[in-house]
């Protein structure tokens, strides 16, 4: 895969962790009034670990052409921590 395919992938994938989080929040609103501090809670340590990919993911950008294999790691890793925690997220109060 190349630099620039890896980029529009990891683009499309922070626009549906977006999208899951505007999602949640809407839900958060709904929820009962003793629950909505935890998924509040829930929601920004999701958004925490978004605007770590989100950084990371900058940091990979400017890397040059060179290096961008070795660079991605990172990326990756912080990709994985945003999925790992989506899913306990939700399996956790069932979203």
């Amino acid at each position: 895969m190349e630099k620039r395919e890896y980029m529009k992938k990891i683009e499309a994938q922070l626009t549906e962790y977006n999208a899951k989080l505007a999602e949640l929040r809407g839900k958060v609103l709904q929820a009962q009034t003793d629950m909505r501090s935890e998924y509040l809670s829930q929601v920004k340590m999701l958004e925490s670990k978004r605007d770590e990919l989100r950084k990371t993911y900058g940091q990979f950008k400017e890397v040059g052409a060179n290096a961008w294999e070795d660079a991605k790691e990172g990326t990756e890793k912080a990709l994985a921590d945003l999925k790992v925690a989506f899913d306990k997220a939700i399996n956790r109060f069932k979203w």
